[in-house]
Protein backbone atom coordinates (compact mmCIF):
# COMPACT_ATOMS: atom_id res chain seq x y z
CA UNK A 1 0.00 0.00 0.00
CA UNK A 2 2.79 2.73 0.77
CA UNK A 3 4.74 1.70 -2.63
CA UNK A 4 1.59 2.27 -4.37
CA UNK A 5 1.26 5.66 -2.67
CA UNK A 6 4.38 6.35 -2.94
CA UNK A 7 4.07 5.75 -7.15
CA UNK A 8 1.37 8.24 -6.83
CA UNK A 9 2.83 11.15 -4.94
CA UNK A 10 5.64 10.84 -7.23
CA UNK A 11 3.50 10.93 -10.55
CA UNK A 12 1.45 14.32 -8.83
CA UNK A 13 4.64 15.47 -8.38
CA UNK A 14 6.40 15.03 -11.64
CA UNK A 15 3.14 16.30 -13.27
CA UNK A 16 2.64 19.27 -11.35
CA UNK A 17 6.66 20.32 -11.91
CA UNK A 18 6.36 19.52 -15.46
CA UNK A 19 3.58 21.74 -15.65
CA UNK A 20 5.15 24.70 -14.01
CA UNK A 21 8.00 24.70 -16.12
CA UNK A 22 6.14 24.25 -19.32
CA UNK A 23 3.39 27.02 -18.72
CA UNK A 24 6.17 29.06 -17.16
CA UNK A 25 8.75 28.86 -20.56
CA UNK A 26 5.49 29.60 -22.67
CA UNK A 27 4.53 32.39 -20.49
CA UNK A 28 7.64 34.32 -19.96
CA UNK A 29 7.25 37.10 -22.13
CA UNK A 30 3.94 38.15 -20.41
CA UNK A 31 5.68 38.56 -16.92
CA UNK A 32 3.00 36.12 -15.64
CA UNK A 33 3.93 32.71 -14.21
CA UNK A 34 2.11 29.84 -13.50
CA UNK A 35 0.90 31.04 -9.68
CA UNK A 36 -1.03 33.72 -11.15
CA UNK A 37 -3.16 32.11 -13.15
CA UNK A 38 -5.78 30.58 -11.84
CA UNK A 39 -6.12 33.83 -9.98
CA UNK A 40 -6.97 35.22 -13.61
CA UNK A 41 -8.97 32.67 -14.74
CA UNK A 42 -11.07 32.68 -11.35
CA UNK A 43 -11.83 36.21 -12.31
CA UNK A 44 -12.50 35.76 -15.91
CA UNK A 45 -15.32 33.71 -14.25
CA UNK A 46 -16.34 35.73 -11.48
CA UNK A 47 -14.82 39.30 -11.82
CA UNK A 48 -15.20 41.06 -8.50
CA UNK A 49 -14.57 37.97 -6.19
CA UNK A 50 -12.92 39.29 -3.00
CA UNK A 51 -9.65 38.00 -2.33
CA UNK A 52 -10.84 35.84 1.34
CA UNK A 53 -13.12 33.70 -1.07
CA UNK A 54 -10.13 32.89 -3.38
CA UNK A 55 -7.84 32.01 -0.71
CA UNK A 56 -10.89 29.82 0.71
CA UNK A 57 -10.88 28.59 -2.96
CA UNK A 58 -7.61 27.39 -3.45
CA UNK A 59 -7.04 26.28 0.41
CA UNK A 60 -4.21 29.12 0.63
CA UNK A 61 -3.04 31.33 3.17
CA UNK A 62 -4.40 35.67 2.59
CA UNK A 63 -0.85 36.30 2.15
CA UNK A 64 -0.38 33.82 -1.12
CA UNK A 65 -3.26 35.80 -2.52
CA UNK A 66 -2.07 39.11 -1.62
CA UNK A 67 1.39 38.12 -3.50
CA UNK A 68 -0.08 36.98 -6.80
CA UNK A 69 -2.75 39.94 -6.97
CA UNK A 70 -0.22 42.59 -6.17
CA UNK A 71 2.53 40.91 -8.73
CA UNK A 72 -0.89 40.80 -11.27
CA UNK A 73 -1.91 44.56 -9.77
CA UNK A 74 2.01 45.72 -10.95
CA UNK A 75 1.04 43.56 -14.61
CA UNK A 76 -1.88 45.74 -15.26
CA UNK A 77 -3.60 42.99 -15.38
CA UNK A 78 -6.02 43.29 -12.72
CA UNK A 79 -7.28 46.20 -10.24
CA UNK A 80 -8.44 45.93 -6.75
CA UNK A 81 -11.58 47.78 -4.96
CA UNK A 82 -13.02 48.62 -1.44
CA UNK A 83 -16.46 46.80 -1.75
CA UNK A 84 -18.83 49.83 -1.29
CA UNK A 85 -21.11 47.70 1.39
CA UNK A 86 -18.11 46.29 3.63
CA UNK A 87 -14.99 48.42 3.65
CA UNK A 88 -12.93 45.37 4.96
CA UNK A 89 -13.62 43.42 1.64
CA UNK A 90 -11.12 44.07 -1.41
CA UNK A 91 -12.47 43.21 -4.50
CA UNK A 92 -10.65 42.34 -7.80
CA UNK A 93 -11.46 43.14 -11.20
CA UNK A 94 -9.33 41.96 -14.55
CA UNK A 95 -8.60 45.05 -16.33
CA UNK A 96 -8.45 45.29 -20.56
CA UNK A 97 -4.55 44.28 -20.39
CA UNK A 98 -5.43 41.20 -18.25
CA UNK A 99 -8.29 40.11 -20.39
CA UNK A 100 -6.25 40.41 -23.46
CA UNK A 101 -4.44 37.29 -22.05
CA UNK A 102 -7.51 34.98 -22.08
CA UNK A 103 -6.53 33.62 -24.77
CA UNK A 104 -2.94 32.95 -24.50
CA UNK A 105 -3.76 31.41 -20.86
CA UNK A 106 -6.72 29.00 -22.82
CA UNK A 107 -4.25 28.14 -25.77
CA UNK A 108 -1.18 27.35 -23.20
CA UNK A 109 -3.80 25.28 -20.84
CA UNK A 110 -5.59 23.42 -24.05
CA UNK A 111 -1.64 22.46 -25.25
CA UNK A 112 -0.76 21.36 -21.66
CA UNK A 113 -3.62 18.83 -21.58
CA UNK A 114 -3.07 17.88 -24.94
CA UNK A 115 0.46 16.75 -24.06
CA UNK A 116 -0.68 14.55 -20.99
CA UNK A 117 -3.69 13.04 -22.57
CA UNK A 118 -1.88 12.18 -25.62
CA UNK A 119 -2.97 8.62 -26.92
CA UNK A 120 -6.21 8.82 -24.16
CA UNK A 121 -9.71 7.83 -25.93
CA UNK A 122 -12.52 10.21 -24.85
CA UNK A 123 -14.03 7.60 -21.90
CA UNK A 124 -10.20 7.70 -20.59
CA UNK A 125 -10.09 11.65 -20.43
CA UNK A 126 -13.99 11.14 -18.69
CA UNK A 127 -12.67 8.69 -16.43
CA UNK A 128 -9.28 10.80 -15.84
CA UNK A 129 -11.46 13.63 -14.67
CA UNK A 130 -14.22 11.73 -12.64
CA UNK A 131 -10.81 10.02 -10.72
CA UNK A 132 -9.28 13.17 -10.31
CA UNK A 133 -11.97 14.81 -8.84
CA UNK A 134 -12.49 12.18 -6.33
CA UNK A 135 -9.09 12.27 -5.21
CA UNK A 136 -9.13 15.91 -5.09
CA UNK A 137 -13.08 15.52 -3.43
CA UNK A 138 -11.01 13.43 -0.32
CA UNK A 139 -7.70 15.26 -0.05
CA UNK A 140 -9.95 18.13 0.89
CA UNK A 141 -12.28 15.85 3.24
CA UNK A 142 -8.51 14.70 4.81
CA UNK A 143 -7.38 18.33 5.67
CA UNK A 144 -10.84 19.22 7.36
CA UNK A 145 -10.86 16.01 9.27
CA UNK A 146 -13.72 14.16 7.68
CA UNK A 147 -13.60 10.41 6.28
CA UNK A 148 -13.08 9.90 2.63
CA UNK A 149 -15.49 7.73 0.77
Amino acid sequence: MAERHESLAKAIAIIHRSESSFKNKKLLETGLNIGQLRYLWTLYKEDGISQESMAKRFMVDKASVTRHIKRLEELGMIRREIDTKDRRIQRIFVTKTGFKMRDLIEEVTEEWSAFLTAGFSEKEKDDLMHLIGRLSDNAIIAVEGGEAE
